[in-house]
Formats: structure tokens, sequence, C-alpha cells
């Protein structure tokens, strides 16, 4: 395994933190097909991280929760869950701040690699992965670390990540929020120039309270400056899990198989029938599901 990337591509590298020594040898055997194991497990990882950008507009739902069960019903998070579902890694969210969240996981791979020997906290592994996916996927750095762990007799094991404040404050800002904090100082009535009513005006003033970025008073504060000097986020782009949720969603309603592949890949305009790429993408599947996994490739390469 030896060093990976360090988050956000700034060029250097360090070392994964590994579990402790083991308390008693082992064969190299042994030694060999656990390191195999973990480097399996990494590379399953990275490759979902890797395929999995969230949108800003979705990452601003989830940061705005004030508490785990919004948090969770997020779709940003749901499909978080997702990924670290398809490593092994059943994720929940425990807790929510600002500038924080609290992440649980009931059984992990890793700790079941050192249960025997490691009695501890092990999984050095998900704290890295959280943290990489957060920073990639999220566009939000964050430091994690596991405050629990089942190989150190605890239920589950807890990570808790503390979010980069000045990524937060940038993305949880909406359009209208960004010209309200831009407008701070000025003489201008920003209620009635950005034609909001003063309820709306005062709600959204408070996010602003909330997060640092301005006074009760209505003054911009020095965060306030800091997260105008670095911008608002990158624009938005199609969340990853829509093109396979409408997929489905297309499947589902569908009376046949044919009708499915027309759904899934319709006919060029003025043609009544699916065109001859269609055709052949259906020949060679033998259900939804594979066609289901056809199609989703055939878009991504489009």
């Amino acid at each position: 395994m030896g060093e990976t990337p360090d988050r956000g591509n700034r060029g250097t590298s360090r070392l994964i933190e590994l579990p402790p020594p083991l308390p008693r040898p082992q064969s190299f055997a042994e030694v060999v097909a656990v390191l195999e194991r973990l480097n399996d497990l990494e590379a399953a990882i990275a490759g979902a991280i890797a395929t999995s950008r969230v949108p800003p507009s979705e990452v601003r739902l989830l940061l705005r929760a004030e508490d785990p069960a919004p948090a969770t019903n997020a779709p940003a998070f749901q499909f978080m869950r997702q990924v670290f579902a398809q490593v092994g890694l059943p994720l929940t969210v425990e807790a929510v701040g600002r500038f924080s969240f609290t992440f649980t996981v009931e059984d992990t791979q890793y700790a079941r690699l050192f249960a025997r020997d490691h009695p501890g906290r092990t999984c050095a592994f998900v704290s890295e992965a959280l943290s990489r996916f957060l920073e990639a996927d999220f566009g939000i750095p964050a430091e994690v670390e596991e405050l629990a762990c089942r190989n150190a007799g605890d239920v589950t094991c807890r990570f808790a990540a503390t979010l980069d404040p000045l990524a937060v404050r940038s993305t949880v800002l909406d359009a209208t929020d960004w010209s309200i904090l831009r407008g701070l100082g000025t003489e201008n009535d920003l209620a009635e120039s950005l034609l909001l009513s003063q309820d709306e005006f005062d709600f959204r003033m408070e996010r602003l309270v909330g997060y640092g970025l301005a006074s009760a008073s209505g003054r911009r504060k020095k965060d306030g400056d800091a997260v105008l000097a670095r911008g608002p986020p990158p624009e938005d782009f199609e969340p990853p899990w829509r093109a396979a949720s409408e997929l489905a969603e297309a499947i589902a309603g569908a009376q046949s198989f044919a009708e499915a592949v027309i759904l899934v890949a319709p006919a060029k305009p003025g043609e009544p029938t699916a065109d001859a790429e269609t055709a052949a993408l259906a020949a060679g599947c033998r259900s939804f599901a594979e066609l289901l996994a056809r199609a989703s490739q055939r878009r991504s390469e489009e």
C-alpha cells in the first residue's frame, strides 16, 4: 500500500495510518493475506470516490440540516451511504453541527480484519475514506477522527468529521444569500432591491449571522469578507444518481421488455421505433437489470 496522495491534490503525500503492531507473531501468509485484502478495499474505495462528485446545490441541502433525520434524508447523504455500502461500510449519521458530522458504522471489514489481534481502534482506513469523500466529492475538506471502534469494545465504530469552515460557509449560501452578503454595508434597502419580503430577508440574515458572516446589526464580519474573497463554489452539474434514477423509473413503469428498451433509449426524432444501435443494445440483454447497466454505461460514454 505505502503512500497515498494527500487530500486536496496539493502535490504532497503521507502514509496511511496502519493499525498498531501485532501483539504476537503471525505467519507471513497471514500478514500478506490481510495486506492484500486491505489493498483491495482501499482500491474499491478510491474507485468509488473517483466517480461520485456531488453538485454544490445538493451538498448545500445536507449542510443546512440541523439534526440527523433531515441529514439522513438528504439525497447527497443517501448517495454517500450508497457509495460506502458498495465497499462494505454501512454508514449512518449520528450527529450534525454547522461545521461537523458524526458518522457511525455498525460493522466494517476493516475492523473484522484486525478483530483477533488488535484490541483498540483499527479503522484508520475508514477515517481516511470519509475524509477523501467529503473533500473530493462534496468539495468540503475535513479532518476525520475515529472516536470509537468495535475492536475497542464499543458497540459501533464512530467517526467525527470536522469540516473546513470556509468551504462550508461558501457552499451553504445560495445565489440570493451571496447577493445579500455582497450588499451588506451599503445604503441600499437589500430586501427591496432583491425583491424579498421582509420575513424572507430576515430569515436569510439569520443564516448569515449563524454562520458568523454578519453581525446582528447587519454588518459584514471578517469571515464574511473571507468568504467573498473565496467566491461561490463551482457551477452545478447533474447529480451522479439522477441518470440511474431516471432509468430505473422508466424500467419500473414499463409494461414489457420492449417498452423498457424504448423508454431507456428512445428512438431518433421522426422514427417510430428504436434505432439499430438501441436494438443491438437490447439484443444482448437478458434482463431489465442488465439493460439498465448497459444503458447507464452508454450514457456515461456519450
